[in-house]
């Protein structure tokens, strides 16, 4: 146990001390490893803008936008987004988790950029008036959509899916399910 004037040195406070000490050799002092162990900047680094492009199955609207500028996701895109994939029962639309258009853009990245999904079922109002409905699908949160792919049968847009590693998927005859939800397949 490390000691500093006979006061036992906290998690912390014990690691640095602990470093500084395996830098001895070094001539290295606490604060000389600080700089080491803290990152220089803690703003999230700058990353690529995201984009996706899809088409309503039932609407035929086309979905084709920067939702993502590199720094943060753009709200004007992210509303447009949901009403895209509004509940047509009903007209409501739903906040989407924007992980979720990750999920899709990384998904259409795999299959083919240049070509887009197709949204089959997006927001979900109630789970009542859709047959076999889970009680509390994620697409009642906005985090689920169904999509196919007009290139691709359901089994291999599946499989492009699960290469993903992330997410709930589910294969059905003509799409697939993805939402954001714990990592789960069927």
């Amino acid at each position: 146990m490390s000691t500093i004037g006979h006061r036992p040195a906290s998690g912390r406070r014990a690691f640095l001390l602990g470093a500084a000490a395996a830098l001895g050799g070094l001539a290295a002092t606490p604060s000389q490893a600080l700089p080491f162990l803290r990152r220089a900047d803690p703003s999230p680094p700058e990353q690529d803008p995201r984009g996706l492009v899809m088409i309503n199955q039932r609407t035929e609207e086309v979905y084709n936008e920067i939702y993502f500028d590199g720094r943060a996701y753009l709200e004007e895109p992210l509303e447009r987004f949901a009403q895209f994939a509004r509940d047509l029962r009903t007209g409501e639309t739903g906040e989407f988790d924007p992980h979720l258009l990750d999920l899709a853009a990384a998904l259409q990245a795999r299959t083919g950029a240049e070509t887009p999904l197709i949204l089959t079922h997006g927001f979900r109002s109630s789970a009542q008036s859709v047959r076999r409905g889970a009680a509390n699908s994620f697409h009642l949160h906005g985090r689920a959509l169904d999509v196919a792919h007009p290139g691709m049968r359901a089994r291999e847009l599946h499989q492009h899916a699960a290469a993903l590693g992330r997410g709930g998927l589910g294969r059905y005859q003509t799409f697939i399910h993805i939402d954001t939800g714990p990592t789960r397949r069927w």
